[in-house]
């Protein structure tokens, strides 16, 4: 079965994840910036696509700056020089945020800025209900509409490997981030409009 994707989007965000020490995306966010990559290169060139996360201590830069570094010099090995220099152009670099809330909130500046009505959200499938969830609440209020666009196979890469306990640990992270989110929503919280 063929995928289909949304015919025109103002532009792609891709949420960040984990950096290593050295300072280069973990497995994640690589998943995350190949799927991201790929659709904006066959579907949406030439538009803007937005990389969000910050720096968290014991990293020597930014999750943005990271997946831009590492986003370049794959798009250069894979599909030549002059596909990497028109990425150069189109990334945008969102570096404040340390969680999907933030993000949905600093991302919302940048693509309201740029009279966007409708952007491509792009995260792994694990965590793309929360985070469509949270972008939906602060993008809907400005009249941009988000569309979902998960990169599949991280269940299946943990689940091959046998990586069990990773696994266990990620849903468990995510199930937490829901619990902090319908805490909030219970005390009456309200994106910004």
């Amino acid at each position: 079965m063929t995928r289909r994707y949304p015919p025109h989007l103002d532009g792609l965000i891709i949420l960040g994840a984990r950096v290593n020490p050295e300072g280069q995306p973990g497995r994640v966010a690589r998943l995350r910036l190949r799927h991201g990559l790929d659709l904006w290169w066959h579907h949406y060139p030439e538009r803007y696509l937005i990389l969000s996360g910050g720096r968290h201590p014991g990293t020597p830069v930014t999750e943005a700056r990271a997946m831009a570094d590492w986003s370049l010099e794959w798009t250069a090995q894979n599909w030549g020089q002059a596909a990497r220099d028109l990425l150069n152009q189109c990334l945008i670099l969102e570096e404040e945020s340390l969680n999907t809330l933030a993000s949905a909130r600093h991302t919302l500046a940048l693509a309201a800025g740029r009279g966007s009505r409708r952007v491509g959200l792009v995260s792994d499938s694990l965590h793309m209900r929360r985070a469509q969830f949270l972008f939906h609440r602060h993008f809907a209020p400005r009249g941009i509409e988000v569309r979902p666009l998960p990169a599949p196979g991280l269940v299946q890469h943990y689940w091959e490997r046998r990586r069990y306990l990773w696994l266990t640990k990620m849903a468990m992270r995510e199930g937490g981030a829901w619990v902090k989110v319908l805490s909030h929503l219970a005390r009456g919280w309200r994106p910004p409009r």
